[in-house]
């Protein structure tokens, strides 16, 4: 379950960016980042970085090792990651044994946000045993 669970996490990214200022010249692979300009770390495409991840397109609950970036890294990492884990294992874990069958049940809707994406609407149909 935890390989599924990080795999979706990587495969959906809540945070989609954020912006940092440079404070020191960096070089990225050719390309000098100056001390004082805007970089946008793009979280999406962190979690697609072919470098990092064997066929990043293809979603693979039983990936390893699974670095995705979704909860950010070093002093900037999420206080609530563990937390976050231990409720989608607890969800799944209490609703796959009972869960008959799923379907959509018309068109999702994601959150309008520069942020944080998510879901605004799922409808779905389904049946428990």
């Amino acid at each position: 379950m935890a390989t599924a669970i990080d795999e979706m996490i990587r495969w959906t990214t809540p945070v989609k960016h954020f912006m940092r200022t440079a404070t020191v010249d960096y070089d990225l692979r050719g390309t000098t980042i100056k001390a004082g300009q805007d970089v946008l770390l793009s979280y999406w495409s962190a979690n697609r970085d072919e470098d990092v991840f064997d066929d990043p397109f293809r979603f693979d609950i039983g990936r390893t090792p699974n670095k995705h970036l979704a909860f950010g890294f070093g002093v900037h990492y999420c206080l609530g990651a563990m937390l976050a884990r231990m409720e989608l294992k607890a969800l799944f874990g209490a609703l796959l044994p009972r869960l008959k069958s799923v379907e959509l049940a018309g068109n999702p809707e994601l959150i309008r946000s520069t942020f944080v994406s998510g879901l605004k609407r799922l409808p779905i149909r389904y049946q428990l045993d």
